[in-house]
């Protein structure tokens, strides 16, 4: 990881960290990546998303989508609705939810919720 670091930029690397601090702090505030990279400002997104991908393993999409979906788990621990919760981390639909949460976790959100709710 060491040589992924050091092939970037200070300033490459303090907007990596700025961008996954913020989604790590609050991972439905932002519904897209582009809105998440507005926010940040960035001069050159496409190196900012390669660098976060080599870093990280992910791209910045899918870690919001990842955190979202972690996110989602403590709403139906406490009883939410699969359609709120659905809704409340952007899905246009609650099925859309319920297989972005199967594909992530290897369980439906019901499945979830009895074992932990």
């Amino acid at each position: 990881m060491f040589d992924k670091v050091s092939s970037y930029s200070r300033y490459t690397l303090n907007a990596i960290k700025c961008v996954k601090e913020h989604i790590d702090n609050d991972p439905l505030c932002y519904k897209t990546a582009a809105e998440l990279l507005d926010h940040v400002s960035v001069p050159n997104r496409s190196s900012l998303e390669k660098a976060f991908k080599a870093i990280y393993g992910t791209g910045i999409k899918e870690y919001l989508v990842k955190q979202r979906l972690e996110a989602s788990k403590k709403f139906l621990e406490a009883g939410m609705s699969k359609k709120q919760v659905a809704a409340k981390c952007f899905y246009r639909s609650q099925s859309a939810f319920a297989a972005a949460f199967r594909k992530e976790f290897k369980m439906t959100p019901t499945e979830w919720q009895s074992l932990y709710g």
